[in-house]
Formats: structure tokens, C-alpha cells, sequence
């Protein structure tokens, strides 16, 4: 064998396994780079997915707060609504006269007399009211009505 096919045939050689390394470098670029596609497409799709669990999520997180602030409005309303009856009544309990005040009372205590308890009234209507009450009823109930009334405040 002469020297130049000897050359030729480590070259042709050198040629076929530089074309075998630069085939398996160029396969091994194409998996990485699909490997990359894979994983970008997959970190994409959960992106995806996870943007829309939080759309989701804060939907219905703005409609917790929005019916919160509704049930809050209807609460106000009705302490408010609630406020002025009792505003009222006061005013009206006020400005009762002295009689139509005890009938109230009367009213009032008149279905508790066979029960065990006591009337709690302020000093003023204890002062004012204590003999008047006692004449709304009749003697056996005025008895009874007595031993509460010993203990009003």
C-alpha cells in the first residue's frame, strides 16, 4: 500500500467519524432543543392552568367580598331601621301622660302576675307609680304584686 492511499484511507476515516460525531452532536442538539419545546409547551400549559385557577379564585374571592358588603348594608340598615323604632318608642314613652303611662304598665305586667319573678322599675316610676300600680289589681293579685314590688330598684 502506498503512502497516499494509506493517507486517503485515514482521511476518508477521519471524515466518516467526523460526519458519525457531527450526526450524533446534531441529534443530541435536536433532542435538547425538543426536549426544551417539551418543557416550555408543559411550562406554558401550567401557566395557563394556573392563571385561570386564579381568575377563578379571585372571581369568586370579589364575590365573597362583594356579598359580605351587601349582607353588611343590609345589616346597617336594618340597626339603623332598628335604632329609630326604639328612638320612637322612647320619644313616645316620653311624652305619655301620667295615666296612659300606667295603663302601659299595667299592660305590660298584667299577663306576668302568677308567675314567680320580679319587677325591675327605675326610682322615678317606683316613686311615682308604686301605689297607682298596686290599684290596677285586684287584691289577691296586689299581694303578690307587693312582695315584687318591695324589691324594685
Amino acid at each position: 500500500m502506498s503512502v497516499e492511499k494509506i493517507t486517503a484511507r485515514i482521511l476518508q476515516e477521519a471524515q466518516d467519524e467526523a460526519a458519525a460525531l457531527k450526526a450524533k452532536a446534531e441529534a443530541e442538539r435536536d433532542a435538547m432543543l425538543q426536549k426544551a419545546k417539551d418543557e416550555a409547551a408543559m411550562q406554558t400549559l401550567t401557566m395557563q392552568q394556573k392563571a385561570q385557577t386564579d381568575a377563578l379564585l379571585l372571581k369568586e374571592r370579589r364575590k365573597s367580598v362583594a356579598e359580605l358588603e351587601a349582607r353588611k348594608l343590609r345589616l346597617s340598615a336594618k340597626q339603623e331601621m332598628i335604632e329609630t323604632a326604639f328612638d320612637e318608642a322612647a320619644e313616645q314613652l316620653v311624652h305619655m301622660d301620667q295615666e296612659e303611662y300606667k295603663k302601659f304598665l299595667l299592660s305590660l305586667l298584667a299577663p306576668y302576675y302568677k308567675q314567680v319573678g320580679e319587677i325591675v322599675l327605675n326610682e322615678r316610676d317606683k316613686k311615682n307609680l308604686e301605689r297607682k300600680l298596686m290599684k290596677g289589681f285586684s287584691e289577691e293579685e296586689t299581694e303578690k304584686l307587693r312582695g315584687y314590688i318591695d324589691r324594685m330598684y
